[in-house]
């Protein structure tokens, strides 16, 4: 029974993957840029002294053939904030030597075998993090940082506020029609709870871009 549940977990994973539509690895301006992972994206800030990375894509040696693409040295990243800790936001976090890796409190019970996720537990094996709390504000290198915590694709799944202009949604949520709505039922532990959480996030009206995980870079327009 479990061996046919996989095989259709997969069947619809691979599926929804035809889905997404992530943006090309690009430099949006000056001090952002988008990597892309196969259906994944990650995003980058340049701060003071280095550069502040949102998720570590799905394999290491296609995330940083895409940094060097953009010239940016993985060892200039000093700090790499995670919207959740499924597999293809990870992926190139051990090639991230210099940075310190920051995670809601929620999510730990995801990577300490605690709590699983489609019938896997997860065991970290990435070294040391640092934990977050819900609305906490920080400052890393120069940039602001806003945590909106919003449970539901994993339990400490997060959105960032980076800097007041950009949104990091992770898999948190779809966007269409200038209104968020949730992310694919099939790889949410409550879609429930996902649309509650995403009711409380400030509207897309304040913010210049969302950076999503699968759907690309989105400019609001506002």
């Amino acid at each position: 029974m479990l061996v046919i549940m996989l095989i259709l977990f997969i069947i619809r994973f691979s599926y929804m993957t035809k889905q997404m539509t992530p943006e090309e690895t690009i430099a949006l301006n000056d001090t952002v840029f988008c990597i892309k992972d196969r259906f994944v994206n990650s995003y980058l800030f340049k701060s003071d002294n280095g550069y502040l990375m949102i998720d570590a894509g799905m394999k290491e040696e296609n995330v940083l053939a895409e940094m060097e693409k953009l010239g940016i040295d993985p060892a200039s990243v000093n700090n790499l904030i995670l919207t959740h800790t499924d597999g293809d936001h990870i992926g190139a976090t051990g090639a991230l030597t210099n940075a310190t890796v920051w995670l809601h409190k929620e999510e730990e019970q995801m990577i300490n075998g605690e709590t699983a996720k489609a019938w896997f537990k997860y065991k970290w094996k990435f070294g040391e993090y640092s934990l977050l709390e819900s609305n906490q504000l920080i400052n890393l290198d120069g940039l602001n940082v806003k945590v909106l915590h919003t449970p539901g694709h994993t339990p400490g799944s997060c959105c960032f506020a980076i800097n007041s202009d950009y949104l990091a949604t992770g898999d948190n949520l779809a966007f269409s029609d200038g209104k968020y709505s949730h992310f694919f039922e099939s790889v949410n532990m409550d879609t429930p709870m996902q649309d509650e959480s995403i009711k409380m996030l400030p509207g897309p009206e304040n913010f210049k871009y969302l950076l999503t995980s699968h759907g690309g870079v989105i400019e609001t327009g506002y």
